[in-house]
């Protein structure tokens, strides 16, 4: 049975191949990963070529199984790393697998049945086995920690703020500079302020250790075809911070929420056009032309 269960899963990682969605795939696991625990964005950093690089890493091994007996050693291999470069624990494997089947029964639909979905559970777990053997054998001092002043995740960051309520007043009154900036307002035409306010606050609270009703992407994928810059970012840092002050928050509150809010930057910033990622064929990457003569609606605090 293990066997017919294997090349199951190496024919769909095949058809998905031959479609050419795993992109797409990637997308819907990581969005439900992160939904599952917010803090994983500390396991996952990075753009969406690093996510869909991790991810397609992840299929190859699950794909390579017809003889386990031949990858065991790679296997192995790609547990020790996880665990002294990225500090995954074993009770991670319980989130990737949920969110894994999730992404793919949404993807396949109809084509998701008992029988496939039986087999992608036991190549997942023979795999995950052999991670979590070797992670085990990792002396403590090779392990390299977390680094969660650079997660995206403030635990105690809500209650200190004040709960959902300020969150939501704060985006609210960030969104309304920034609609109506001359530069970054480039990239909002067309969107509904209400809406993205909503999204952001939802995701910001599981960030700050609230609950996570957060159901959309992740932000790398949610800009991976805007071409978005360094200088753009410290601008709309600036105007964030700008919106938490006139809340009422006082300095230590916003320094922690724009740490929080900085550790996404890696997500989003591109050197080039080039590095867009586009969603569809036909698609074209987003940009924002400065306008001349620019005038930021707020200085950039360079103090921030």
């Amino acid at each position: 049975m293990q066997l017919q269960q294997r090349l199951l899963v190496k024919t769909c990682i095949a058809h998905i191949e031959q479609q050419k969605k795993l992109d797409e795939v990637s997308r819907l696991f990581y969005r439900e990963l992160f939904h599952l625990d917010a803090s994983l964005e500390a396991v996952f950093p990075g753009n969406v070529v690093f996510l869909n690089r991790k991810f397609t890493n992840l299929l190859g091994a699950l794909k390579n199984l017809k003889h386990l007996e031949k990858v065991t050693t790679s296997i192995e291999k790609m547990g020790e790393r996880h665990r002294m470069n990225y500090g995954v624990q074993p009770e991670y494997f319980a989130l990737a697998k949920s969110a894994l089947l999730t992404a793919l029964q949404q993807h396949l639909r109809d084509q998701w049945t008992t029988e496939l979905a039986a087999a992608w559970e036991t190549v997942f777990d023979e795999v995950a086995d052999l991670m979590k053997q070797a992670m085990s054998k990792v002396p403590p001092e090779q392990i390299k920690p977390l680094d969660y002043d650079h997660a995206g995740y403030d635990s105690n960051l809500l209650t200190e703020i004040g709960g959902k309520e300020v969150v939501f007043r704060v985006h609210q009154g960030f969104y309304e500079v920034m609609f109506d900036e001359p530069w970054l307002g480039q990239f909002f035409y067309g969107k509904d302020k209400e809406t993205l306010t909503i999204k952001q606050t939802q995701f910001m609270v599981a960030a700050f250790g609230g609950p996570n009703e957060y159901t959309g992407d992740t932000p790398a994928f949610i800009h991976m075809h805007m071409y978005i810059t360094e200088e753009m970012t410290e601008l709309r840092e600036s105007i964030l911070y700008q919106a938490i002050l006139a809340e009422g928050l006082d300095e230590s509150i916003a320094q922690r929420w724009l740490k929080v809010d900085r550790a996404f930057r890696p997500a989003l910033v591109k050197q080039s056009v080039a590095e867009c990622v586009l969603k569809c064929f036909g698609q074209f990457p987003v940009t924002a032309k400065k306008p001349a003569n620019y005038s930021p609606v707020f200085k950039i605090d360079e103090s921030v």
